[in-house]
């Protein structure tokens, strides 16, 4: 009978912490701009393969949108908006620069990604 508690501790733990990291995964409601700087910034962090302990959330608009996370190591993340139409970003772990460039080259390279 202890190990059919278990089992089911351990499923209702999944469960839960799933819901958890689907709910902090959410894009905040916002502009075009914003949502593709913070798909970006998340795509880089991927590619990269970093361990995210939060999830970058981003505010802001055009220049000014700014993206903060944490990794696993406790490094922050950030992501800035490097024009006027945030049409570029500057993606850095801690002080090391991951990425800088067009957030559209970044969603392109990344829009067929499990795509059959």
């Amino acid at each position: 009978m202890n190990s059919v508690r278990r089992k089911i501790l351990l499923v209702s733990a999944v469960v839960v912490c799933a819901g958890c990291s689907q709910t902090a995964a959410l894009a905040p409601v916002g502009g075009a701009e914003l949502g593709n700087l913070r798909y970006a910034v998340n795509d880089v962090l991927l590619e990269q393969g970093i361990e995210i302990l939060v999830a970058p959330v981003c505010s802001g608009t055009g220049a000014d949108i700014e993206c903060a996370g944490k990794t696993t190591g406790n490094e922050t993340i950030t992501g800035s908006a490097t024009s006027d139409d945030a049409s570029t970003v500057e993606i850095k772990v801690g002080t090391n620069v991951l990425y800088s460039g067009s957030v559209q080259d970044v969603l392109d390279r990344n829009s067929t990604v499990g795509a059959p």
